[in-house]
This record gives C-alpha cells, sequence and structure tokens, in this order.
C-alpha cells in the first residue's frame, strides 16, 4: 500500500488578515514559507520550506491557501520518498504568528501537539 492511499485532511487555517507567515525566503518571483513535517512512527520531524510561485500562487506578499495545500502537498511526497526509511506522515505544518499551523494532516495521524 502507498504511503499517499488516503488523503489527507485539508486543515482550514482560517487565517487573519494580519497574521504573519513566517518566511524563509522572499524573491520577486517567489516566497519560501517555513514548514515542518511530522511523521507517524514519531521520528524526528523534518524541517522544510514550502516553495510557492508569487505569480498564481499569491495575493501580494500572502499565499492562497490553495498554493499553500499545493505546496505542502509536494513538500510531503519528497519527503516521504527520501532515504531507505520508509516513514508515514502524519501532518504538515506551517509556521503562523511564532506557532504552527496544520496545512494537511493525514487519516490516523496521531493526536500529538506541534511543539513551539
Amino acid at each position: 500500500m502507498d504511503k499517499f492511499d488516503d488523503k489527507p485532511t485539508v486543515s482550514p487555517l482560517g487565517l487573519s488578515a494580519d497574521a504573519v507567515l513566517e518566511l524563509l525566503l522572499s524573491t520577486p518571483l517567489s516566497i519560501v514559507v517555513r514548514a515542518r513535517a511530522e511523521f507517524d512512527d514519531g521520528s524526528v520531524t523534518q524541517e522544510a520550506g514550502l516553495v510557492i510561485a508569487r505569480q498564481g500562487g499569491c495575493r501580494g506578499d500572502r499565499p492562497t491557501l490553495a498554493a499553500l495545500q499545493a505546496a505542502a502537498w509536494l513538500c510531503a511526497v519528497r519527503l516521504s520518498r527520501c532515504g531507505s526509511a520508509v516513514r508515514r506522515l502524519c501532518r504538515v505544518l506551517i509556521r503562523v504568528d511564532g506557532g504552527w499551523v496544520p496545512v494537511l494532516e493525514w487519516p490516523g495521524a496521531l493526536p500529538r501537539p506541534a511543539a513551539a
């Protein structure tokens, strides 16, 4: 069974207009949002960056929800397939206003709170 047979649950972020997303990089063509992936096996979390094209993926300096979710999905696919160990993703989170907010969660994910 593939690690992505289950569809992830899309988390309604409900970000306010003044919420601050932590960016790792900002260029005229793209932004990179700080993210982290958590795995069901309890292994160490993996820091990541969600790359979002400004054209079509952002409104001004803010990424759209659809663009964040698409970037989170690509990140999840990449991280689950690297290395020799098979790890099942639990969730992908982004850093907002100093805390971690889930963007994608897979069914059966362990209910562990994200550490700040």
